[in-house]
């Protein structure tokens, strides 16, 4: 009998070794794959071409992700891809993984903001939170989504880059649906002076409130910023990071 279990424990050892052995293969073979497209794409003739890469990168990835469930490979090319997967591949990703040793390798954030999209996924109801006022009194998501007909949410912040340069934008926006849409600015600025001051300079003249305690970023898996969502009068949530165009064509 202890010869039997004996032999066991070597079996288990070897399938084990194996295992690891086939993940850190992958790890390789995906890490190859990241700088061959990350080459590619840096000397890519068109915005096509360099669009197709990222398509197929994501394609290949993915499949990788996939191919050995609940190994370091499985956890490591998610934490790296993650951001890159449409919800329905988070989804898969998330499934072939113990959801228990998620916090380990680092991806319990990024879990956690995938349940808050499926949350306030399109169709579902706007999830309320509650933000502060420049004035320093409290107001709530749902306040304002019964003032218009819509109301695009814009989560931003005074150091974003991105988020300065889509002000002009928004505000041609605004100017010409003002009538029948609402913006609503939700800064996740820690410091309150940058944000005011911030709204000054860029002119913003719709309502604005902060989000100093990450309330609303967690309650919608904002990991990434500008973010906005569009919100219609009876709180459905009608798109995440519409264009202007799919805005336009919801209100026509």
């Amino acid at each position: 009998m202890k010869r039997f279990f004996g032999i066991l424990t070597i079996a288990l050892l070897l399938v084990g070794c194996q295992r690891e052995d086939k993940s850190a293969k992958l790890i390789e073979e995906y890490q190859a794959l990241s700088d061959r497209v990350e080459q590619e794409y840096e000397q890519a003739a068109t915005p096509q071409v360099a669009d197709s890469l990222v398509t197929a990168y994501i394609e290949q990835a993915f499949a990788m992700q996939q191919a050995l469930p609940e190994s370091e490979a499985a956890y490591f090319i998610l934490a790296d891809l993650y951001y890159l997967l449409e919800p329905a591949q988070k989804a898969q990703a998330f499934a072939v993984l113990n959801i228990d040793s998620l916090d380990v390798h680092g991806l319990k954030r990024q879990y956690d903001a995938f349940q808050a999209e499926q949350r306030t996924a399109v169709g579902n109801p706007l999830t309320d939170f509650t933000g502060v006022l420049p004035n320093g009194n409290e107001a709530s998501l749902i306040q304002y989504s019964l003032r218009a007909e819509y109301m695009l949410v814009d989560f931003w912040a005074s150091w974003c880059g991105p988020c300065r340069r889509s002000m002009p934008g928004l505000k041609e926006l605004y100017s010409k649906h003002h009538d029948r849409l609402l913006i609503l600015g939700v800064s996740v600025d820690k410091d309150e002076q940058a944000w005011l001051q911030a709204v000054n300079d860029l002119e913003l003249t719709w309502p604005q409130i902060r989000d100093n305690n990450g309330e609303g970023a967690n309650a919608y898996g904002i990991i990434a910023i500008p973010h906005t969502v569009l919100i219609a009068s009876d709180g459905t949530i009608l798109a995440h990071n519409p264009s202007h165009e799919e805005i336009e064509s919801i209100l026509q």
